[in-house]
């Protein structure tokens, strides 16, 4: 019986890891070509709705489905098949209600919270975007609901279909209506987002009446006692809760921009210099950047999307990478917590912020200074070249605090990653409240704010994790090993990269931070130039991978207990 658990299990996991992966994939192909189409204008409009929606779609998805399937898999263990459905009743009114009231808000408040963040234009967006937290908030239920009887196929194809929807959807109308102008277009794209959602919903609902007539109830000559309804509720909510709270941290600095940036872009009085940029760099004409008027909202949605639209995405992409090689250790750190083997506690803790650390550095340094050929390779625009390239850095700081939050989590401390989190925020608030208002700084602003946040939030948690586990670090092998390989990747990547540019005449680096460029931007590349960029850059990333794992081998920087951990269960 045990080895047929662990064989559901492992085939679950195995479908669930492949309908992710496909997931990323479609969501890239969506996001490039999307972008293409929008332009830095329409992706501050299709940013600004969907980062609304993805503050209910946190409510609705990170803590209740994992609080149906935790209690559904105990009822099913206890062959309670009549409390696993109460369950699944409950969660799904529950949820029902909730996606009701976040739909309800955001369609009718569309135009308050478009304004709110100073971005009429975005009210559209925010009104077709409404219906798909309905809709993912019901798929959520029955998502929690089968996994909680270990069946992860529903889950992935659900997951698939919603993301080809948003794809199909997304990309036909934003090209379909871009001629009727940039805010229908956007609004287009937003609606793919709920489309997929309700395609995503049908096929869980068609799959959940289809297992229905096939599932055979056994009943029992003493059935178990079951709980109320209203017990029900509050043992989801006390498990929801926590959970949501924790993985609000990952959406923390997109709310705090979306509320902040354009209100205090539009502080800034155009200068001689800014009026250069935003006319020779980012193409706007001098009524909408004005020699001494405020900026105007065209000109802060442009800066915004370019940010939020171009740079963000590509920040985001290394994260689930590097995140999920070291959150593979958590389950073992909560699995020698339950048993008090503090040893092992030690050791997985050790190990998991080492490696991630190791695999976080190079993703940090590449995208920070290969950051204007990747944005040329992937959007053929490299405007946001300045603010993925202070971004970049704070990947570092995410991925630390995505795996020191777990291990909080994983021993008892679910607040405290949530407490240090609130005091990140208020530095994010802070620094965006005074930074981004400076003429020369602007948009830059935000990325800077974002280092501050996230290493604030790290520097908390891995002093938490200090005290209250105490695991033996070495500063040497764990922070000075990795950052001279780093440093010596970095040189590696721009020397590999210049030399292969100059060979075959691709765009070369112009090695240049600043948020207020006077040189004229690489976009569009010329015909050809795109192809030759990105071999140079695939030049560049290979020989600098070669060179920080053959720095981190010579130096013993990578264990041999960190490849045993990274390929084997403990």
């Amino acid at each position: 019986m045990s080895g047929m658990k662990k064989q559901s299990f492992l085939r679950g996991t195995a479908v669930l890891v492949a309908a992710n992966f496909l997931v990323k994939i479609i969501g890239a192909v969506f996001k490039i070509p999307l972008a293409h189409i929008l332009k830095e204008e329409g992706m501050a409009l299709f940013s600004s709705a969907y980062n609304f929606y993805a503050i209910l779609f946190v409510i609705a998805t990170a803590g209740l489905p994992v609080a149906v399937s935790k209690m559904v898999s105990e009822s099913v263990a206890k062959h309670n098949e009549r409390e696993a459905r109460r369950i699944f009743y409950a969660a799904l009114s529950l949820l029902t209600i909730i996606g009701l009231l976040g739909a309800f808000v955001l369609f009718f408040c569309a135009g308050l919270l478009a304004n709110s963040v100073g971005s009429e234009n975005s009210t559209l967006g925010i009104m077709c975007i409404a219906p798909a937290v309905f809709f993912i908030a019901v798929l959520s239920a029955f998502r929690g609901y089968f996994q909680g009887r270990s069946n992860m196929t529903p889950t992935a194809i659900s997951e698939v279909a919603e993301a080809v929807g948003k794809l199909v959807i997304g990309l036909a109308l934003a090209s379909l209506l871009l001629p009727t102008g940039i805010i229908n277009s956007a609004s287009g794209a937003v609606l793919g987002v709920t489309g997929g959602a309700l395609l995503g919903c049908l096929s869980m609902v068609i799959i959940y009446l289809i297992d229905k007539r096939k599932m055979q109830v056994i009943k029992l000559p003493h059935p178990a006692p079951m709980r109320s309804m209203k017990q029900i509720v509050w043992s989801l909510l006390a498990i929801a809760i926590p959970i949501t709270l924790g993985a609000a941290v990952s959406s923390l600095t997109n709310l705090i921009d979306l509320f902040t940036i354009r209100h205090r872009l539009a502080e800034i009085t155009v200068s001689a210099e800014m009026h250069a940029t935003l006319s020779g760099f980012y193409g706007l004409t001098a009524e909408e950047a004005a020699i001494g008027l405020p900026l105007s909202e065209k000109a802060t949605e442009v800066l915004y999307g370019a940010y939020s639209g171009y740079a963000v995405p590509m920040f985001n992409l290394p994260l689930t990478i590097v995140t999920a090689l070291s959150m593979c250790l958590v389950p073992a750190i909560s699995g020698a917590f339950a048993t008090r083997d503090l040893g092992k506690v030690r050791t997985f803790t050790e190990v998991s912020i080492r490696l991630t650390t190791l695999f976080a550095l190079p993703c940090a340094i590449g995208l920070s200074i290969l950051s204007e050929p990747i944005l040329a390779v992937v959007y053929d625009n490299a405007r946001a070249q300045s603010t993925l390239s202070v971004l970049g850095i704070s990947v570092l700081f995410v991925c630390i605090v995505s795996v020191s939050t777990a291990i909080l989590q994983a021993s008892g401390r679910v607040m405290l990653p949530v407490k240090h989190m609130a005091i990140g925020g208020l530095v994010k608030i802070a620094t965006n409240f005074f930074l981004i208002p400076i003429s020369e700084i602007n948009i830059g602003g935000a990325p800077l704010s974002t280092i501050l946040c996230y290493s604030v939030i790290a520097a908390l948690n891995l002093v938490s994790i200090a005290k209250i586990i105490r695991p033996e670090f070495s500063v040497w092998d764990n922070i000075l090993k990795p950052i001279l390989a780093a440093i010596l990747m970095a040189f590696g990547a721009v020397i590999c990269y210049q030399f292969a540019a100059n060979l075959i005449g691709a765009a070369p680096l112009s090695g240049f931070i600043g948020f207020l460029p006077q040189n004229a931007p690489i976009t569009p590349l010329v015909s050809g130039m795109q192809m030759k960029t990105a071999l140079a850059l695939l030049f560049a990333i290979f020989a600098a991978a070669i060179i920080y794992f053959g720095v981190l081998l010579l130096t013993k920087a990578l264990k041999k207990e960190d490849i045993s951990a990274i390929t084997k269960r403990n």
